[in-house]
Formats: C-alpha cells, structure tokens, sequence
C-alpha cells in the first residue's frame, strides 16, 4: 500500500506521517474515517520490521471486526458485558503495562458511529497521558455530503463552523481545532486523511494538506482497504 504526504508517495505510514517511534511507542488514534483501518495496516507494517506489535482500545470496537491479523500482533481486549457486539479493552493501568511489553502498543482511542468525520463530545476522546503520538483520522467521503449525514455530533460543532455542505475548510478546520480533532490528545501530533478513493478526492487531500501545513500540522493521506465487517475479531489464544 502506498501513502502520500506533501513530499509525494511513501512506501510507509511511518514516512508518510513524518513520525520517528521512541523505544516502547504508544500511538493512540482518534477521529472518524478510518481508524481501525489504519490500526491494522500500521499493525501489519511495524510487525514486517520485526517489532513486537500491540492492538487494544480505550473505548469499545466491533466484536466481529478482522480477524485476519497475523498471529505475531496481539489484539488485547475483552467483551463487553453490556453488548454482546462490541469489545473493550483493559484499564488504564494495564496499558500503561502493555508499553513495557510491546515494542508498539496502538490504540483506537476515539468512536464515531461508522461516520466519516467527528466532531467529539464533552467526554471524548478518551487518550491515555502515556500517549506519544495521537493521530486524528478524517474520511475524505464526507466532502460534498451535508453535514448533518457526514458529521459525528455535528450539533455540538461551534457555529462558526457550521456549513450545509462538508467542504475542505471544514475538515482542515475540525481536525486542527483545539476543541476538535486536538482535543484530549498527547505527544506528537498528525493527520491522517482517508478514503482517497479518486483523483477527484485524492486532489481535495492536496489541498487540505496545504491548509494544515499552514497550521503547522503534517498529514498524510491514502485509500486504505476497508476491514471486514463478518469475520470474528477474538481469536484463540488472544485476550
């Protein structure tokens, strides 16, 4: 899989977002669009370069999501006792354990409902301090769809940003928000926009990135293959 950044296309996630990973790395990934997605690939990635890989969630994720990780990435979750369809992960103090374990522990640290972009609540997300590096998923489907039907919380969107149509503005805004895809986020700090399904799109990723490299932030963006939606996600032998 290739990604691109404002230098043209890397071979890499880790290229692509500019990111050096410290010894014993924790990346928490929020947002909307894409993030379990770009858990897995990152997974497969780190796991191809020999690093003992962790997967887990301060949330909840499907139960019946990928189960088609190699058996050298370990997935540390559990059901969720109030939904049979979902699972959750450790407390905090375990994960803070998992960083000792794991030469990279990634965590889906966000939810958004199977929406493109967020806009997160009082309570969200929810980033562990041990974090190094969050990274705020953005879906490139939401442009030209109405906010209402792209937007996770799209009533709590500050009415300064509102809009009737999702545009690049409104995502280059949202994402580098303090109060938006910023919010509760610790160490480094990038985009990552997804869904680059056209040139069309791939085009409007460009020019997003131009408006957050003005901000100060660097991103990346990609196509990612979506995960499968029918295939159990605990396995014998995982937590």
């Amino acid at each position: 899989m290739k990604y691109w950044n404002f230098k043209g296309q890397q071979n890499t996630i880790c290229e692509a977002l500019q990111v050096s990973l410290p010894e014993h790395a924790v990346i928490s990934v929020v947002g909307a669009g894409g993030k379990t997605s770009l858990i897995f690939a990152w997974a497969r990635e780190l796991a191809s370069e020999g690093k003992s890989v962790c997967i887990t969630t301060t949330t909840h994720m499907a139960a019946n999501q990928c189960d088609f990780l190699e058996s050298d990435i370990s997935v540390i979750v559990r059901p969720d006792p109030d939904n049979p369809d979902k699972v959750i992960g450790p407390a905090i103090e375990e994960i803070v354990n998992l960083k000792t374990q794991y030469d990279v522990v990634l965590i889906e640290a966000d939810g958004a409902r199977r929406q493109a972009l967020k806009w997160p609540k009082e309570h969200e997300p929810v980033v562990p301090e041990i974090t190094d590096i969050s990274i705020c998923v953005a879906g490139l489907s939401s442009l030209g769809r109405p906010l209402q039907d792209a937007l996770y919380n799209a009533e709590g969107l500050p009415q300064a940003m509102e809009r009737d149509i999702v545009d690049e503005a409104l995502i280059a805004a949202i994402v580098s928000s303090p109060d938006g895809g910023l919010k509760g986020t610790y160490g480094d700090y990038r985009v990552f926009l997804n869904q680059a399904d056209t040139k069309e799109l791939q085009e409007k990723a460009t020019y997003i990135q131009a408006l957050l490299a003005v901000r100060g932030i660097q991103s990346a963006w990609a196509k990612l293959i979506s995960l499968g939606k029918t295939t159990p996600f605990l396995k014998s032998g995982r937590r």
